[in-house]
């Protein structure tokens, strides 16, 4: 690096005459401490310029999480700067005293908040908070235990006294889609629109499982629950139709185009959490293939609100169904056995004993009377 042009003559900048500008700059500022440059020396020569700024604190002029270290800077080092925490300071707090001990006099002595800010909807809102839900999870109106003809998913072997052994099987299910109520999971109260479907075929276990009958559902519900007290208003279609291998085992067999449209009227009552009574009434505005309008069912049934984790818990449940187009008769279906309801929902999977006696549970053989007894899995919505 070339040598500065003032390195040989640092000490004569004062003896060089002055020119007429310098005079005119001293006399403006005629106090020496004043003059922030040295005037006739290298600027990098100067004595460092005193400003108020520098005597204050500069953590007057930082940001909060910022503070300057407490050493005096040197002349031509930089100050240097630490970051501490959004909680720490730059003073002793009274903490700091009872560092070596983890009970703090000062933390017992603060009081509890009044609220916690975690606390869900749940317990904010009670049974008070109402509104609307999309998809809720539980139905308000849940479907009859032992009601031959309500969807769920199942899968029972019985045994009737003339044809043998059957598979009754159903595929179905019964889901809300929009609910005005209660926000809290645990409180079902208020309005719901549901839909349903469901498709109960029956498998000949004596004919190598083929398919004599199967019948179709599907359906709209829109319930209410307030309480102990609940009731349905719904709309469901049914059909019944006859397998290909059964027409072919009987060719003398004339097929039936049993169609119903119904309405329905149902309420319920549960006496306590684990007992419930209904009853029900349908008007088919729409009939075919022998089917009639009125229909009526009403039963009870016993099954613990409880979740009852892997233990499980016992259930019975017994269903009337009466129908106009058999001359008010029809059947009594009756089931016992062990219960799991779901840890997250109020899904049941249930196992046990079914006995069916009285009009066909298929209705392409409405007219016919059958006495099943065996054995079933059923998973309830």
């Amino acid at each position: 690096m070339a040598p500065s042009p003032y390195g040989g003559r640092q000490e004569s900048p004062r003896n060089q005459p002055a020119s007429q500008a310098q005079v005119y700059l001293e006399q403006q500022y005629s106090q020496k401490q004043q003059n922030p440059v040295q005037l006739g020396a290298p600027l990098h020569q100067t004595n460092p310029v005193q400003t108020a700024g520098w005597k204050q604190d500069i953590t007057q002029s930082l940001p909060p999480l910022y503070s300057q270290n407490r050493a005096q800077t040197r002349r031509g080092q930089s100050s240097h700067l630490r970051q501490v925490g959004a909680m720490q300071t730059d003073y002793p707090s009274a903490f700091e005293a009872f560092s070596d001990d983890l009970n703090y006099p000062e933390l017992e002595r603060m009081p509890d908040p009044e609220g916690n800010y975690t606390e869900s909807i749940d317990e904010l809102c009670g049974e008070s908070c109402w509104g609307w839900t999309v998809l809720p999870t539980d139905l308000l109106y849940t479907s009859y235990l032992a009601g031959p003809k309500e969807p769920r998913m199942a899968l029972a072997v019985l045994n009737e006294k003339d044809i043998g052994w059957q598979m009754e099987l159903e595929a179905g299910a019964r889901v809300g889609l929009l609910r005005y109520g209660s926000m809290n999971d645990e409180v079902l109260e208020g309005w719901q629109l549901d839909v349903e479907g469901a498709g109960p075929p029956r498998l000949n276990i004596e004919e190598e499982l083929d398919l004599d009958a199967a019948d179709f559902r599907v359906g709209v519900p829109l319930t209410w629950r307030q309480g102990a007290y609940q009731a349905k208003f719904a709309y469901y279609h049914t059909s019944a139709h006859v397998g290909d291998e059964y027409l072919k085992r009987h060719p003398g067999f004339q097929r039936i185009n049993y169609v119903r449209d119904v309405f329905v009227l149902g309420g319920g009552y549960f006496v306590d959490p684990d007992l419930r009574l209904y009853a029900e009434i349908g008007y088919a505005f729409n009939t075919d293939g022998g089917a009639e309008p009125w229909e009526l069912q009403f039963g009870a049934e016993f099954s613990p609100a409880e979740h009852n984790g892997i233990y499980g818990a016992p259930f019975w449940a017994i269903n009337g169904y009466l129908r106009e187009e058999v001359d008010w008769g029809g059947n009594v279906n009756f089931m016992i056995g062990w219960q799991w309801r779901g840890d997250r929902n109020n899904h049941l999977f249930r196992i046990g004993f079914q006995y069916l006696d009285g009009k066909t549970m298929q209705y392409s053989f409405f007219q016919n009377s059958e006495r099943m007894v065996g054995f079933g899995t059923w998973y309830d919505f």
